[in-house]
């Protein structure tokens, strides 16, 4: 089960009564103006031979995988190309647009969008230490990992996912609320990796310090911090950190298989996930929207938003052999500052307790993927499913930029 546990770690009722609304021509139903993505009703879209192309190819790979259900919405710009559910929630209980679900590691990109926010204001600087924020914390190097090396995973820090004990303790009881300082004592028992600086590798170790660190510089919870300057600027009204195991209704209930028993996983605590407060319940068009939103840079200056994407983590030197958690990348494929950039593509792909997201935005096309993907009793629970889906997408629609896989 342990061994399950890690391979998934490693790539994280209710029914509206609305119709259901079949568009295919690029106009509304009843002749209008193309369907406009800023409107977020539960009916399904198609327009033109791309909403059908998506659409097939959703469908397609829920039949193909065994999925549980499906969540998806494809835009251009500001019009929507493609949306729609497809299966139940639980049984007899069809999936819907407006369903809550977490997105897992989005965060990350909502927390490197903070950082880059309070260093433009001046509340910090992406040079400063840890130990100038959190005297007190007692982690190795304090003194010499700055907040843009927790923002790049570049510290050298263990991921406490990684440790055997942290597994079988997730395992035996999903859940329980872990707090910062639990995890940290999990990831210590590991000394760094490398130096700081000199290697990637990734670590949710790095985030739940910079999460501390971003509460103690803005002098208010992390929670409120990213409502506040990220969450409500981008427009996400159906989007809200989230605490505890609870999920805000209507739920996408989530399954897996990563316990050895086919079984509803949908209020496992994500706590261990990042930095507390920065877990976030959403839905599937302020996934989308969120995808534009950070894939454009709108919340930050023209150079944040350069910092944001650049390729440092591609000029790395090789890492030491012994860092068999490290990783080269490339110019085509790298991480910036809380986002991963693949084949032009800025996005995240999560996957919890067996439901996997795509959040990605194409900038060169002005085009935007947001699939969730729920695991089914035949599914591998440790595969984000929705990652096929976009890079089948994205080959139809982008076919010069179709995300290498890995």
């Amino acid at each position: 089960m342990r061994k399950t546990f890690l391979a998934c770690l490693a790539v994280i009722l209710g029914v509206t009564g609305c119709s259901t609304v079949s568009v295919s021509n690029g106009a509304s139903e009843d002749g209008g103006p193309p369907v406009d993505s800023t409107v977020c009703a539960n009916e399904e879209i198609a327009v033109g031979e791309d909403g059908s192309t998506v659409a097939d190819i959703v469908q397609q790979a829920v039949d193909g995988s065994g999925l549980t259900s499906a969540l998806y919405r494809v835009t251009r710009g500001d019009e929507v190309i493609a949306t729609g559910a497809i299966g139940d929630s639980i049984h007899g209980v069809p999936a819907e647009l407006d369903m809550h679900f977490r997105n897992g590691n989005v965060a990350f990109a909502y927390m490197g969008t903070l950082l880059l926010l309070m260093a433009e204001d001046g509340t910090l600087t992406l040079d400063d230490t840890i130990s100038q924020w959190l005297p007190d914390l007692d982690v190795p190097r304090a003194d010499e990992v700055t907040l843009k090396m927790l923002v790049q995973n570049t510290s050298g820090y263990p991921d406490y996912v990684r440790d055997p004990a942290f597994g079988e303790r997730f395992l035996q009881n999903p859940f329980q609320q872990f707090d910062a300082d639990d995890l940290l004592d999990y990831a210590f028992t590991t000394p760094p990796l490398y130096e700081p600086g000199t290697a990637w590798n990734y670590a949710h170790t790095s985030y739940v310090i910079l999460g501390e660190v971003l509460a103690a510089a803005g002098g208010q919870p992390l929670a409120d911090l990213l409502t506040e300057r990220v969450i409500t600027p981008m427009g996400l009204a159906s989007t809200t950190p989230v605490l505890t195991s609870a999920v805000p209704e209507p739920v996408l209930h989530s399954f897996s298989s990563e316990r050895e028993v086919f079984e509803d996983t949908t209020y496992w605590n994500p706590s261990w996930q990042t930095a507390p407060g920065s877990v976030v319940a959403t839905n599937i068009c302020d996934l989308a929207e969120s995808a534009q939103a950070i894939g454009t840079g709108s919340l930050l200056s023209d150079a944040s938003f350069d910092a944001m994407i650049a390729p440092e983590t591609a000029e790395l030197p090789a890492p030491p052999a012994s860092c068999t958690a490290c990783r080269q990348f490339t110019e085509d494929q790298y991480y910036g500052m809380g986002v991963i950039v693949r084949a032009g593509w800025i996005h995240q792909t999560p996957l919890f307790a067996g439901t996997g997201v795509v959040h990605a935005y194409l900038p060169p096309e002005d085009l935007t993927v947001a699939v969730v993907a729920v695991s089914g009793k035949e599914s591998d629970s440790t595969q984000n499913h929705a990652i096929e889906i976009w890079t089948s997408i994205a080959a139809e629609l982008s076919p010069d930029h179709v995300p290498p896989a890995g």
